[in-house]
């Protein structure tokens, strides 16, 4: 062997064990977590709460950054092309994969561009309507919405939001009509809600709770698979016979395709070990969320099966985009 090419294989014996070391000692700085949105929002609140926990379990200080805009594109697209070494990270809603390369084909960024890493938490949503409503029940519902077709006005949070999505998936799994007038946002459906103006309204348990328990409008159902502990006597669609009228959204973190396992496999069980925590469980709950614990296996079949899901409807009913 020659002098040169010993001296080039001990170089790249030294560099592998470089990057060896560095996975091995990761997190060895700061770690940003990108929240593709506002600060304040529920969203926000998750990643908040999230980041607190991860400090303590990585010992590393882990910094939100927040990055609205385009539907959750910009900060998921920051992501996608950032470096590939686990210091930057996205606090992904399910809509990021789910909904939105169903509107938009000129993303700056796609599903393969990222690792899944685990869940964090799931958004469940309950059907509510006004409180002078003529029906007290799913079935009630159904046979008056069918008996005064496209009479029924359901709010949601604008063309093509998952609450959208949701109205949508009830109407059809009802096989009613529903005209759908849609908001710029939860908040100003929620306000018509409380004034009488709107029928009905698919809301997330944050803003469905409050309203309920003190009397404000009514809650037929909820479309999680299971009751939820903040509403336990609204039963499913499901019980109720309706099994295709599930669906709820999520919150999951994501990292660059191809950043090193041993950075992955070490968030990911911190992850784990959060999200099964009495502690963030508690947290979660206080917010109407639902603490979800996973595998990278397991989140990325959930984001493919939900797309499929979502996709599906989206083509069937023909929704657009906004």
């Amino acid at each position: 062997m020659t002098t040169i090419r010993r001296t080039l294989l001990l170089a790249a014996a030294v560099l592998l064990s470089m990057g060896a070391a560095a996975q091995d000692t990761w997190p060895a700085r700061p770690i940003t977590m990108v929240v593709p949105y506002p600060p304040g929002g529920t969203s926000d609140v998750v990643g908040r709460i999230l980041v607190q926990h991860l400090k303590d379990e990585l010992g590393q200080p882990v910094i939100v950054e927040n990055k609205a805009g385009a539907a959750t594109a910009i900060g998921a697209a920051q992501v996608a092309h950032a470096p590939k070494n686990g210091y930057t990270v996205l606090l992904s809603a399910g809509t990021t994969f789910t909904l939105n390369p169903h509107f938009n084909d000129k993303l700056a960024y796609r599903l393969d561009d990222f690792d899944p890493v685990a869940p964090v938490a799931t958004v469940p949503f309950a059907f509510v309507v006004k409180k002078d409503f003529p029906a007290r029940t799913v079935k009630e519902f159904a046979a008056w919405a069918k008996a005064h077709p496209g009479k029924v006005n359901n709010a949601t949070n604008g063309q093509g939001s998952m609450v959208h999505l949701l109205g949508e998936l009830i109407a059809t799994g009802l096989d009613v009509k529903l005209t759908q007038v849609h908001y710029k946002g939860a908040a100003p459906a929620t306000m018509d809600m409380l004034a009488g103006v709107i029928d009905s309204n698919v809301e997330a348990l944050t803003s469905a709770v409050p309203n309920v328990t003190s009397g404000q409008y009514r809650a037929l159902a909820v479309l999680s698979n299971t009751r939820l502990p903040l509403l336990p006597d609204v039963p499913t669609f499901r019980e109720l016979g309706y099994p295709q009228v599930a669906g709820e959204t999520w919150y999951a973190v994501f990292v660059p395709a191809g950043t090193p396992p041993a950075a992955t496999d070490k968030l990911a069980a911190a992850l784990c070990r959060i999200t099964s925590s009495d502690s963030f469980c508690e947290a979660m709950r206080k917010i109407g969320n639902e603490a979800k614990t996973g595998s990278p296996a397991d989140q990325r079949a959930i984001t493919l099966e939900q797309a499929k899901l979502w996709g599906d409807l989206i083509r069937r009913v023909g929704i657009k985009a906004e």
